[in-house]
């Protein structure tokens, strides 16, 4: 299609002012733009009076059937003006274009001859308020499987904005034919005219509709890849190589960088939240927030938050992981900020959080529980019904912790197991001597030995404790040729002593650990195990526990005979029943008391357990508190589980990851349902319309 610039210049004079009068010039124009109408007349007259005289004596006949023809023309005109639903469209026979003519809004460098000029050799172009559109493309809008890199369809012409640039007519007009020249010859708009061309035998909407579906099937298949990269903990850089093989198997052609496997993961993550969240605000369930604080690789402060809620279609109450933030700092204000601010994104308006918000749990740590300006004491200004709970894990392993701490004689076995640590845990020559002569899973937990009789010691200690119980004749030979003193600490009966008692306490309290870490524990149940604990430790003092009763006949077997045992004044035993005395009180002060409501919180909670219920009185509402109580969180060891996700996430390989990303990616990992289970579909179309960009299409490098 030639450049209409010369015709025009040479056909169509410029509009004015001017143009409201008849003149000469005008009517010479008129007559020039009847030459192009009517081709078939003599494209030069001799003399223009001459043609004037000739066109004043035609007959009537050929003067109607001139109206008629130019009529005809008229409409076939004026139909490029008109808006269309379909590509293909039959017109009706109308001579009503020069009145819409006449009332269309011109560009204020074109008159009414231009505009017909322009749109009888661009069937494409319309005209509205004056400015410039490609009814087509308004008509496709998108490309679909057919876009390419840098080929995009303009907004400008969808919408009817193409308005000239310059500052006189000339200019202005010469703007305006090179932007439709630049559309017209446009890749873009020259796949529009193929994919009208493809609807000749299908309606538009039903070719979009097709080709959703083709962009939904494939990135279908994407969004599948990513998921199942994120749910096996593989770094999203592999969805390159991924993508790689299902091209060559024929399976997909899609985008393969890790940036579209990013933004994948943060809408999946986003959807999730967001579907799952409304669900709980919808039926106004009672939550508990559960906090904790720990660092990433990368040394940044985060705080773990999770929810727990009880809604009608469980039974009992569900945990959620709800975010991963970074934090500025550690103080209190700046965690409860953090707190408040992630809970209002999720959906929890602070008159959601006050009518709901029914407890808070998390560790001891003074910043969050700290009386005077703790983030509890914050939550208990803005929210004063709520209840503080302190994890009871924690409590657990204070309790031990304050029991050894006020045992004055000397703990030989925490002795001990400090000059292994610091014996073998730096030395590679000692441990190569130690593994030789050393069972391979006792090295490993003798190696790994942290801190002794700490916060976390029931758990960390237990397993280095039996360890050393198993192999007390292999260490004993080891350590006298090499370490006498140890040897000798070995040899005392007052250690062996001690340490089958810790092993016996140390059970019954890896036991209650892990009793309480069960999701189905709720507060009723945790105090009747507490107290389970404490009458087996009250049972010691009475009589030997299950490793002290071993002592004797250990001494006398073969396995020990070689060990001169003795006992050793300067190593006296660790005083038994004083022992038991305070850890059964310390976990009665801890365990079984709350600092604000004391224990009567307990027997409140007690009128609602099955137990104490007369059955023909239960009622609903009775049933209906008691769920909310089991939303109470008793620990907080489902957000140390989540630490531990993050850290199988957020190695040192992919230390670059940010917090936000990784918390996208732990919400898939712990929310997310298996693949198998798992339809892509909802996100994909959600996807669609947020006008993110298809995965489905091509990305070039």
């Amino acid at each position: 299609m030639g450049d209409p610039g010369s015709e025009i210049m040479e056909c169509v004079p410029p509009a004015g002012p001017e143009a409201s009068e008849s003149t000469p010039e005008e009517n010479e124009d008129g007559i020039q733009f009847a030459s192009i109408l009517f081709p078939k007349m003599p494209k030069r007259q001799g003399d223009l009076l001459h043609f004037l005289n000739a066109k004043k004596v035609k007959t009537d006949t050929e003067s109607s059937n001139r109206k008629k023809n130019y009529c005809v023309l008229s409409k076939s005109k004026e139909s490029n003006f008109k808006y269309v639903e379909q590509p293909i469209i039959e017109e009706k026979p109308s001579c009503s274009s020069k009145e819409e003519m006449d009332n269309l809004v011109l560009p204020d460098c074109w008159n009414e001859k231009q505009a017909l000029m322009f749109t009888e050799q661009y069937k494409w172009l319309e005209i509205k308020e004056g400015k410039l559109g490609c009814k087509d493309c308004s008509k496709v809008r998108h490309l679909g499987l057919k876009a390419e890199k840098h080929v995009h369809v303009s907004e400008e012409w969808i919408v009817y904005l193409v308005t000239p640039n310059g500052s006189n007519k000339t200019t202005r007009q010469a703007s305006l034919r090179k932007k439709i020249r630049e559309h017209d010859v446009s890749k873009a708009h020259g796949k529009i005219q193929d994919l009208l061309k493809e609807s000749i035998n299908d309606s538009v909407s039903n070719l979009v509709h097709k080709q959703n579906n083709k962009n939904i099937d494939a990135t279908v298949k994407v969004f599948n890849t990513v998921y199942s990269l994120i749910k096996h903990n593989r770094p999203l850089s592999d969805i390159e190589g991924a993508i790689e093989l299902q091209e060559k198997n024929g399976e997909v052609n899609c985008l393969n960088t890790r940036y579209s496997a990013t933004r994948i993961a943060e809408h999946i993550a986003k959807e999730m939240k967001m579907t799952i969240f409304k669900n709980i605000i919808e039926e106004n369930a009672k939550i508990c927030i559960i906090i904790d604080e720990a660092s990433t690789v990368s040394k940044k402060r985060t705080l773990m938050i999770y929810l727990q809620c009880t809604v009608q279609s469980t039974p009992a109450p569900i945990m959620l992981f709800v975010a991963l933030k970074e934090l500025a700092s550690t103080t209190a204000e700046c965690i409860f900020n953090t707190l408040l601010s992630t809970l209002n994104d999720c959906g929890f308006t602070n008159e959601y959080l006050k009518a709901n918000l029914i407890a808070f749990c998390s560790d001891g740590a003074n910043t969050v529980l700290g009386r005077k300006s703790g983030v509890a004491t914050k939550l208990l200004e803005n929210f004063p019904e709520i209840i503080i709970w302190n994890c009871l894990n924690h409590r657990l392993h204070l309790s031990l912790d304050d029991s050894i701490s006020e045992i004055k004689q000397v703990n030989h076995l925490k002795i001990f197991l400090n000059k292994i640590y610091s014996n073998y845990h730096q030395s590679n020559k000692s441990q190569n001597k130690l593994l030789e002569n050393v069972a391979k899973d006792l090295e490993i937990e003798i190696v790994k030995i942290g801190r002794i009789m700490g916060p976390r010691w029931a758990a960390c200690s237990l397993q280095a404790a039996t360890a050393v119980w198993c192999a007390h004749p292999v260490l004993y030979m080891h350590f006298s040729h090499s370490h006498s003193g140890l040897a000798k600490r070995l040899s005392n009966i007052n250690f062996l002593q001690d340490l089958a008692l810790m092993i016996d306490i140390l059970e019954e309290f890896s036991l209650l650990s892990t009793a309480l870490q069960s999701s189905s524990t709720n507060i009723q149940k945790a105090q009747k195990l507490i107290k389970r604990t404490i009458k087996s430790l009250e049972n010691f003092k009475i009589g030997s526990g299950k490793h002290e009763s071993q002592i004797e006949g250990l001494i006398k077997s073969d396995k020990f005979k070689d060990i001169p045992f003795k006992k050793n004044n300067k190593f006296n035993a660790l005083p038994r029943n004083m022992l038991l005395e305070n850890i059964i009180q310390h976990m009665n002060l801890r365990l079984l008391s709350d600092r604000k409501h004391d224990e009567s919180i307990f027997n409140y909670f007690n009128l609602l357990e099955p137990s104490t219920w007369p059955y023909e009185e239960i009622t609903s509402p009775w049933i209906t508190a008691k769920k909310i109580v089991s939303t109470i969180a008793v620990n907080s060891a489902e957000a140390e589980r989540g630490f531990n996700v993050m850290n199988i996430i957020c190695t040192r390989v992919r230390n670059s990851l940010t917090v936000g990303h990784i918390s996208d990616l732990m919400t898939i990992s712990l929310l997310g349902k298996e693949l198998a289970d798992w339809d892509a579909t909802p996100f994909v179309k959600s996807w669609s319309n947020c006008n993110q960009q298809h995965v489905a299409i091509k990305r070039l490098k």
